[in-house]
């Protein structure tokens, strides 16, 4: 048989490059390594071929002939990138969990770590494109607050809410809304690489909501780090798909 070069996409951003035989092969690498170990592929498939059904080179015939390359799924500015259902959250990426400033210049303003927000946990995150806004505050926040019970009852360890805003702003936001987010974790994506990494980026300049980007509205459960639901508004103005509702009536079935 004559080997395959063949460069196929593996979601969520990978690419597999099958041979005739061989161990199977794993490398994490850059968009930019991709197209020259793409041509390296085809220089080496003839190298690999058969006579008579046997190995024309001995090496490749001790190989399994899969060789599965994936183009980093942890950095939000490669290509065609956005996460999904069946990503992991990148790890560097960090939170500040709301706060007050004494209590923020304590603790250096350190980030919350991804182990202490995601790891062997399943978890609730719905983002809002700003603290004290209307849907957000009137509707989104409520939705989950009325449910919490519910979904902790259903095995989820704990529900957030993001928004591009300080930590201190979340902090004075989450004791005005009371008893509507009891139960509620509020992070603040306050240097916007959560939301970068999520490509939830979105511009309400428009409504006075600046200086830079906020995030579009969603809500996903994450189960040790890995995305098993995501529900994704399509606009931050909506609010259809993303409610304490929705997610407990189809975003537990994992």
């Amino acid at each position: 048989a004559t080997p395959r070069g063949s460069c196929r996409p593996s979601p969520p951003s990978s690419a597999s490059f099958s041979f005739e035989g061989g161990e199977r092969f794993t490398a994490m690498i850059g968009a930019r390594t991709f197209g020259a170990v793409r041509t390296l592929s085809r220089a080496v498939a003839p190298a690999m071929r058969t006579t008579n059904g046997h190995p024309a080179n001995p090496f490749a015939g001790a190989m399994r002939r899969t060789m599965s390359i994936n183009v980093n799924p942890y950095n939000p500015d490669t290509p065609g990138y956005e996460p999904g259902v069946g990503s992991r959250l990148m790890k560097t990426v960090g939170l500040q969990k709301a706060r007050t400033w004494d209590e923020g210049e304590a603790d250096g303003f350190a980030k919350s770590s991804y182990e202490s927000v995601f790891e062997g946990k399943k978890v609730v995150v719905f983002s809002v494109p700003g603290a004290f806004t209307g849907v957000c505050h009137k509707a989104h926040v409520p939705s989950f607050g009325k449910n919490i019970e519910a979904l902790k009852a259903k095995g989820i360890d704990s529900v957030i809410c993001i928004a591009v805003n300080d930590p201190y702003c979340m902090n004075a936001w989450k004791k005005t809304l009371g008893a509507a987010a009891e139960g509620i974790d509020f992070y603040a994506d306050a240097d916007g690489s959560f939301t970068h990494y999520m490509h939830k980026e979105f511009d309400l300049k428009v409504a006075a909501l600046g200086p830079s980007f906020r995030s579009n509205r969603y809500s996903m459960m994450v189960d040790n780090g890995i995305i098993k639901v995501l529900h994704v508004e399509k606009g931050p103005g909506e609010l259809e798909v993303s409610t304490g509702e929705k997610m407990l009536a189809v975003g537990l079935r994992v």
